[in-house]
């Protein structure tokens, strides 16, 4: 066993560190346009959404990756301090899109991630590098470079720094196939649309508020017809074109089923940045958000009318989703009218 835990931290985290800004920099190159839609959907400001920027983020993180592996003593240790304020401005839009319960796609590993959206684990994981880049910054300034090192230990620090690494590549990897099974099998069912005129749950005991202000129960949002909930945010990316979609949706159900757009955001910042929701739009969303149990935004589902009040599919995410949803309803309404 290593007689220096110290090595140990600083080995074990440089290698971390530096595979981490790799892989997430490799799987970047070539990928300006979907870097650039993942600033938006993280809300990173208009200002900084700059072609440029997005084609240097993967440069950057190589280059910070091949630093902590090449670099020796103090250029190491500034490598690992800027990887930590990288992460750490990474982490403050993630948080950001956790408070306002967004379903956004990160970007952060590109074609290499089955699932990249934002969740507590994507934080988590971020904290847990900010960890290790500090680990690194304070303990790397007596050090030489990474590869030499390596090369130069004890041969029982380089197998615990060896079997620490594979646990850790085992663990990331089962998490993800698991995850890519599951969205498998989240794929297999019918489509959302599908199971519109199933019984559910109860409409939950939620309220909205309209545009004059008046606080409305979610099982009276349609007064008495069918309603098309549809969760959006004017701070969401991928909410614009959904918000696009409004009207051509609202024709397609007709007016037997009435589309209701549900938003926390502000009247005034809906009116700048999606003003296609305002003929749609209720506010306070939050409660009814939980009360119904709907999980990233965009969005949606089918609340029965005044005599079946009940949650009538389950809740649809993405415009994609959102969309089949749409047609389920339409299709479901030609079913009963040829009935």
């Amino acid at each position: 066993m290593p007689t220096n835990p110290v090595e140990f931290i600083l080995m074990f985290s440089t290698g971390f560190v530096a595979f981490v800004l790799l892989l997430s920099g490799t799987a970047k190159t070539r990928r300006t346009a979907r870097t650039l839609d993942s600033m938006a959907d993280l809300g990173v400001p208009e200002f900084a959404r700059r072609r440029w920027i997005a084609a240097a983020v993967p440069v950057w993180e190589i280059g910070l990756g091949l630093a902590l592996l090449l670099a020796p003593g103090w250029y190491r240790a500034a490598a690992a301090a800027l990887a930590l304020g990288t992460f750490a401005i990474f982490t403050v839009f993630i948080v950001k899109v956790l408070r306002r319960g967004d379903e956004v796609d990160c970007g952060c590993f590109g074609p290499l991630s089955v699932d990249d959206r934002v969740t507590g684990w994507t934080a988590a994981r971020n904290i847990v590098l900010m960890a290790a880049s500090g680990a690194i910054a304070v303990t790397a300034l007596p050090h030489g470079s990474f590869v030499v090192e390596l090369f130069r230990s004890e041969r029982e620090l380089v197998l615990l720094c060896g079997l620490a690494w594979a646990l850790l590549a085992v663990a990331v990897l089962t998490a993800a196939l698991l995850r890519a099974r599951r969205a498998g099998t989240d794929a297999t069912p019918e489509s959302p649309g599908a199971s519109v005129s199933s019984e559910g749950d109860p409409i939950p005991d939620a309220e909205l508020v309209s545009p004059e202000g008046v606080t409305i129960p979610l099982h009276a949002l349609g007064g008495g017809s069918p309603v098309l909930l549809v969760f959006l945010s004017a701070e969401c990316g991928k909410c614009v074109s959904v918000a696009r979609r409004l009207p051509e949706w609202q024709q397609a159900i007709g007016s037997s089923v009435l589309l209701r757009v549900a938003t926390s955001s502000r009247p005034d910042v809906i009116a700048d940045r999606i003003p296609e929701v305002l003929p749609f739009a209720y506010f306070g969303a939050r409660a009814a958000k939980r009360a119904l149990g709907v999980e990233g935004i965009p969005s949606a589902l089918l609340l029965g009318g005044l005599s079946h009040r009940f949650v009538a599919s389950p809740t649809a995410h993405r415009e994609d989703e959102i969309d089949a949803l749409v047609r389920g309803i339409v299709n479901a309404q030609a079913a009963t009218a040829a009935g």
